[in-house]
């Protein structure tokens, strides 16, 4: 079973994906995509191996180093992330800018690796370095309009049409299968996970000028070139190589190069000690990021160890997870949860409904929280989760803190459900720009009002970064978006949370309160 993980190297989180058992092999992706591309190659050899597959820096889940973004940095932190892991030797396989890292890594701690395995090596001259660093890396920067939305979505499709995909000449056009609609889309989340970081590998790559420094190799390495792959010809810019690199063309594409790595890998791992390494989650002072086994899935959450008593933050469904600095600093210990299909939790399979929720929250509680005294906020739809989750807890909990909780009768519910965006991919990408209006307006609209003069709400527009943070979760969440509001828009839960056994408070602000129903609700509460 693929499990997945944080650990913390000085202020930056890493995030990585393991499995099996034996001698280590790390798997490094290519730009701009995150360790997820690996699935099945970790499954074919977890079963001989123990394959790590990072998130490089500012990629998937992990932070980007500070500073000046380059490839010796990245070596370098694949070196720091396999200190942090109790890991001295191992394997490596990389791909395009994943093989630029690990050739780099070779070079300068030849002795860490057994094998060194490259999945197209790039040479790019200093011409089309020059050429790609240009134009080939425009900012990303989301607009009021959602307009970067539809810029990304073609230029994903171009990628396949024309390398670079800048340049639509009949000198760059390139013979790949176009995606389909969700793989489209696929490659899309890629660059809405990490924003304008997804420069960061890329331009690391482009403006690498060491590349010939693979001729000084001094540990075992293969760079193999699939005929399939864009990067083919480079082969012909390969500097004379020593006898430990050897250069391979590879006519039977990934199968083929899989089958070679098993006798590269069998050979440089025989005199290797079969040393158990712990992967787990660590506990370290100070906020932290983990991954944690739930009976519905790996969910995602910030821990900061405290004393004297827990309190449990849940953020709105549909909304991004909340942050360390959106919270008051507590002696308390702290948790922060990513509800499943958002952030780091996107990758359960269970259906985001009410039951989900709760079992997450409840997993959450027992395991890291049991035995301390505990306060729980909830945000917006979140709300309507507390009723069964406090009476599935082993224990009272000792305060409830609804903030802007939704309060809306059976048809204002029915209203809301039967407005949201519809999920369905769109061919021409069309889906994201519905999620974006919707995200933005429910803003501007009461969205469980009919719009409307009556669904008005006079108030500044809302930040542009926040409605794509928001929109980016409402993608992640793709089909099961009807099924998560379903389950967080409940009607008549102002009778229900005035009920609860334990301490109820609501926080609130008056432009957020819709028909005053907030303000009655605190009404009832302190009578």
């Amino acid at each position: 079973m693929i499990q997945r993980q944080f650990v913390r190297i000085g202020k930056r989180h890493v995030h990585y994906r393991y499995a099996g058992s034996g001698p280590v092999l790390i798997l490094l992706h290519q730009s701009p995509q995150n360790s997820r591309m690996w699935l099945s190659m970790i499954q074919r050899f977890a079963a001989h191996y123990t394959v790590i597959a990072p998130d490089t820096p500012g990629f998937g889940h992990s932070d980007p180093l500070p500073g000046e973004q380059d490839i010796d940095g990245f070596a370098r932190a694949t070196l720091e992330l396999a200190d942090a892991l109790g890991i001295e030797r191992f394997a490596l396989f990389g791909m395009h800018t994943g093989g630029l890292i690990g050739m780099h890594l070779g070079w300068i701690a030849p002795q860490r690796l057994t094998a060194l395995v490259i999945d197209g090596y790039a040479l790019f001259n200093d011409a089309e370095r020059a050429r790609y660093t240009g134009n080939y890396l425009p900012p990303f920067t989301p607009s009021w309009d959602g307009g970067h939305l539809r810029w990304l979505w073609s230029r994903m499709r171009e990628q396949l049409y024309f390398f670079p995909w800048c340049d639509p000449s009949a000198d760059c056009a390139i013979a790949l299968p176009p995606y389909d609609a969700a793989g489209t889309h696929a490659a899309a989340m890629d660059i809405l996970d990490v924003g304008d970081n997804y420069r960061i590998g890329y331009g690391a790559a482009f403006a690498y000028t060491q590349r010939q420094r693979v001729a000084e190799l001094a540990c075992p390495a293969w760079l193999v070139y699939r005929t399939s792959d864009v990067l083919l010809p480079h082969h012909q810019r390969l500097p004379a190589l020593p006898d430990n690199v050897q250069c391979v063309i590879e006519h039977d594409d990934v199968d083929g190069l899989h089958r070679r790595m098993d006798t590269i890998l069998a050979q440089a791992s025989a005199a290797l000690p079969d040393t158990a390494i712990a992967l787990g989650a660590r506990v370290q002072d100070g906020w932290q990021r983990q991954m944690l086994a739930t009976p519905v899935g790996e969910v995602g959450l910030w821990l900061c160890p405290g004393r004297d008593g827990a309190v449990l933050h849940v953020h709105a469904p549909g909304q991004t997870p909340l942050q360390p600095a959106q919270v008051a600093a507590d002696t308390r210990t702290q948790v922060l949860v990513e509800l499943p299909g958002h952030g780091a939790s996107s990758e359960i399979s269970a259906a985001p409904d009410a039951a989900t929720m709760q079992a997450a929250l409840l997993a959450v509680c027992t395991t890291l929280l049991d035995g301390q005294a505990l306060e729980i906020h909830a945000h917006q739809g979140a709300c309507s989760y507390l009723p069964a989750l406090l009476n599935a807890l082993p224990a009272p909990a000792s305060a409830v803190v609804l903030h802007q909780p939704w309060l809306l009768t059976a048809q204002e519910c029915a209203t809301l459900l039967a407005q949201l965006p519809d999920p369905a991919i769109h061919r021409a990408g069309g889906h994201m720009a519905e999620a974006w209006q919707w995200e933005r307006e429910r803003h501007l609209l009461w969205p469980w009002l009919p719009p409307g003069v009556a669904a008005r709400r006079l108030v500044a527009g809302p930040e542009t970064a926040v409605v794509h943070a928001n929109v980016v979760e409402l993608l992640r969440l793709g089909a099961q978006l009807p099924v998560l509001f379903a389950g967080a828009a409940l009607p008549d839960l102002a009778a229900v949370f005035a009920a609860m056994p334990v301490p109820v408070f609501v926080v609130f602000e008056p432009e957020q309160d819709y028909a005053g129903r907030m303000q009655l609700l605190q009404q009832a509460l302190m009578a």
